[in-house]
This record gives structure tokens, sequence and C-alpha cells, in this order.
């Protein structure tokens, strides 16, 4: 350091005043050259000067040693130390003085703990630390709420708006019908708590089961189930396993014998659309069966699915999973059998594609009284006869289906007697409707008209726009493994979640036909909180 430059040329401002002072005073220097040297006007200096000989300038304020008093107030220094006794190091303090309020640095905890006689905590494992081999928090478990020894709480709830469902939750009977139907339970989670968190992960739209652990830590959605927190996806995975096949399609049953009963406005068409939904299974060691996919247009281990819809309400009547290709044919048998039970008869069309069975199973369901429409299997020979016929026994119509691109077709009616069959059907053939082969539409059904026989199959579209909805929405697709219970009990809380959401939408006023994916992001997709007094929600 230069002394010299130092002293000449002070920066600091009491310095700056001690030396303008004294080369006024002591040097004898006039105020002009003491101003210009230090950059001071004349009366500036005439002032310092002044202020100096009354006493009023401090220019060298005296510096109070040794220790000086900790800035911590003591209440706060024993809140460290309880936590401290609590095993939490100074980052763990720290951050918990941060949520109560108090500003603390880590450094300062670190002396604080030191002076009080605390050494450094020694290396915790994972598990002293509430964290698992990946880092992340260990979860708490999920067990059951007392509600007579409930606390009052305010939490927060991602999805708020799904508790509008409960009313149509307890008004349906599901939770009597789980109940009865004794579904597995575990000895902390019984199974309405497990089968009411399945639902609610289907009415809020979630991916397979796998994804839900984004939820597992929202006491807001536990409340929902009557639980603390919802179940880990492992929980759920493995609950379904528990499930048989009898145990699953007898709680199919009650459910719909109870929604019948509930709301039989929403199950009053004349007509149940049939369908195959095929499944694909990514899984490297999958045991399933190869199918055909008509969405990827390619041959994928997957799992077939069966649905029956109600034509008008668009509502699903009965769904089946582990359908092997030589079973497929038989469904029909089973839905029929199904359906008679519930039902006692069946005296609606059923109404389904070529490839749902075969002509022998046609002729039986005509003996047994049962009416559908169906499409006959192109073959050469069918397609050459049928543009052999001449043009004048071809009958020109207009179809009354909105939006319809062709509404003009060219239809001939004829009686037919299929191959392994003893009956007689009826056969429309339809050409000049946008497709470069005639369609063969079969029927037993003698009281509709042509038109109205066209409409109905027409409208066969509605189970296709169903499964969409699942697949998109419900996630329907989403595998969570290659075991077909799990994706029966998955189908179910499908089918039950979106009647939930068709009820619903009967009292919103303009939204009666709306779409669930509607439904969820106009009404119920809002965060919010959940609050308990004591005695109400």
């Amino acid at each position: 350091m230069d002394l010299e430059k130092y002293f000449n040329n002070p920066k600091n401002k009491r310095q700056k005043q001690y030396e303008a002072i004294r080369a006024f005073v002591i040097d004898g220097k006039s105020a002009e050259e003491v101003a210009r040297k230090y950059g001071y006007t004349t009366g500036t200096v005439y002032t310092y000067v002044r202020n100096a000989k009354a006493g009023k300038s401090e220019l060298f304020p005296q510096v109070k040693m040794g220790p000086q008093k900790r800035r911590t107030s003591k209440e706060l220094q024993q809140i460290i130390v309880g936590y401290r006794n609590k095993k939490l190091s100074s980052k763990d303090i720290h951050t918990k003085l941060q949520e109560d309020g108090s500003s603390v640095s880590v450094r300062t905890i670190e002396r604080i703990l030191r002076d009080t006689g605390y050494e450094k905590l020694k290396r915790r494992t994972n598990k002293e630390l509430g964290l698992t081999s990946k880092k992340k928090i260990i979860p708490e478990r999920s067990n059951e709420l007392n509600f007579k020894k409930l606390e009052p709480f305010n939490v927060d709830c991602p999805v708020v708006g799904v508790y509008f469902f409960l009313p149509y939750i307890l008004e349906s009977g599901i939770i009597e019908i789980v109940r009865k139907c004794n579904l597995p339970s575990s000895s902390v989670i019984g199974s309405v708590s497990a089968c009411l968190s399945m639902l609610l992960l289907k009415l809020i739209g979630n991916e397979r089961l796998s994804n839900m652990d984004r939820f597992d830590q929202e006491p807001g959605l536990g409340v929902f189930s009557g639980l603390n927190i919802l179940p880990k996806s492992g929980y759920m995975n493995s609950y379904s396993c528990r499930t048989s096949e009898a145990m699953l399609l007898k709680f199919q049953k009650e459910i719909i014998t109870q929604f019948r009963k509930k709301y039989p406005e929403l199950y009053r068409s004349d007509f149940i659309n049939l369908d195959f939904h095929s499944i694909p299974h990514f899984g490297d060691e999958s045991e399933m069966e190869k199918i055909w996919c008509g969405a990827r247009g390619k041959t994928l281990k997957g799992a077939n699915t069966v649905f029956a819809q109600d034509s008008k309400s668009n509502l699903i009547l009965y769904a089946r999973a582990d359908i092997l290709r030589r079973e497929e044919s038989a469904e029909i048998e089973k839905f029929v059998s199904y359906w008679k039970s519930i039902k006692g008869r069946i005296d609606e069309t059923l109404v389904f594609d070529c490839k749902f069975t075969k002509y022998e199973k046609l002729d039986e369901l005509t003996a047994d009284g049962i009416k559908f429409i169906t499409l006959r299997q192109r073959g050469k020979k069918l397609i050459k006869r049928a543009l052999s016929i001449p043009n004048k026994e071809w009958k020109r119509i207009k179809l009354p289906i909105p939006k319809r691109k062709h509404r003009k077709v060219s239809v001939y009616e004829e009686e037919v007697i299929l191959k392994g069959c003893n009956h007689k059907f009826r056969q429309i053939i339809v050409k000049d409707h946008g497709r470069e082969l005639p369609t063969f539409i079969i029927s037993n059904n003698q009281e509709l008209t042509l038109i109205e026989t066209l409409i109905v199959y027409a409208k066969r579209w509605h189970i296709e726009n169903k499964l969409a909805e699942f697949v998109s929405f419900f996630n329907l697709n989403s595998l969570s493994s290659p075991l077909m219970i799990r994706i029966h009990f998955d189908i179910l809380w499908t089918l039950i979640a979106d009647t939930i959401y068709r009820r619903f939408a009967q009292d919103l006023r303009r939204f009666e036909k709306t779409l669930a994916p509607t439904i969820f992001k106009k009404f119920i997709d809002m965060p919010g909180r959940v609050i308990y007094d004591g005695n109400k929600f």
C-alpha cells in the first residue's frame, strides 16, 4: 500500500474532512486552496471548521470491541434446540423455520447448536431420512379414516369437482352392491374404500394404474374414498388380481340390475349394439394371444373384449374380457344368457357386424325368438350375383340421417337361407352408398321397414364412438399388466364411471348429451379445498 498516495488522496469521507480541516488549521492554507484540493466549496470548508470548533464533528468515532450479542432471540434459539432434540439436521431445521415464517440461515443454526454443545449429526441411512433408495420420500401408508374420531382439517384437493359425484354414487347403490358381492378387502383398507379409490381414478380420467402415484399423497382425494390418502399403484394392481371372474360377473350383473331399476329412462332402447374391442399389450413377457388390432391395422398381443350397448342412451350393458379367438362366436350366447338373467326375456333387436358370430348362431337366435340385424360376409359369387341384378329391380331411397354424406342409396330386398341354417332371413343389399362394393344386411326382424332397418344398422357406430371415448378419457387401452382378470376389473369400473357421468349430465341443463371428457373439463377439473369442521364437510 502506498501510504503517501493514501494520505494525499483520501477516499473515505471522514478522512477527507479531517485532511481538509488540518490543512486549513495546521498548514495555514486558505479556504480557497483547501476547497480546490479536496473538491469542496469555500463555504463547505468554513462549515467544517466551525463544526469542529463547536465539537459537533465526530471525526474519530469510538469502535466498540469485545463479544457482541447474538441477534437471534432466545425463544428462537430454544426452538432450534428443540428441533435438534428431534434429530433434525441444520438444513431440516432451516426448512421448518421457513415454514413457520422465521428466516435463519443454516450457518447461524449451526453456530447456535455448536455454542449450546451439540455436535454434528451422524450420517443417517435413507430409511432414517424417510427416503427410498432412489432418494424419493417414503410415502405415508393408506389407512381408513375413523369419522367418529376425525379431527377438523382443511386440505388442498387438485380435482375437487370429483366430490360432485358423491350424491350420485350414494343414490346408485354402488356401495351396498360392493358389500353384497364380498369384494376383497385387507386389514387396513376395506372393500368399499378400495373400490371407491378405483372409481375415483376413473372419474378423473387418470391414466393407467401405474401412473397414479402423482395422486397418492393427496389427502383431499383420499377423503373421497374414506382414506387418509389413496392407495399406491401396487396395491390397486394386486387388489384387482384378488377378484375372480365369477366374482366380477356377479358384480356386473348386480350393478346393471340396480342401474336399470334406479335409472329406467336410460335403458329403454329397442336395440342393443354388440362389438368386440381389442386392447393391445406391449409387455416383453406377455402370455396374451395375438389378436387383430383394427386401430393399428396389424396383429398384436393383447386382450379381446366384448361390449353390449344400449343404442339410445349409449350406456354399456355388458362387458367381458379374456376372450380367445376360438371362443368369439359363442359370446353372443353368453350375452343372451346374461341379459335373460337380468331382464327375464330379450325383446330388443341385437345389432352386430358379420365377424361377431357364425351363421349357425343366427339360426339358433331365430329359433329362440331373438331378433337381430347383422352383415353378411361378402364373397366373390355373392358380389357378382348382386351386381347382375337388373337396375329396374333396385329401389332408390333417401335415408333420413343428418350429416350423412350419401343419403340416397339403392336397395334390393329378398329372402335367403344361409349355409347351415334352417330359417329364412331378410337380406337387404345396399349400393351407391359411397363404397365400391355392395353391403349385405341380414335380419330376422320382420316388423321393421326397410328404411328403419338401414337406419338402425347405420347407428351401430355409436358403440365404436363409445369405445373411442373409453380409450381416450377412461384409458381403456392402458393395460397395467398381462393378467386378464385385471382387464375385466378395469372395464367394469370404466362402465360404472361412464354411467355416473351420464347421470350427472342429466342434471346439467343444456349438457344432457355431453360426453364425459367435456363434462370433466367444464365442471370437474378444478382445484379447491376440502374442509371438515368436526361435524360436516
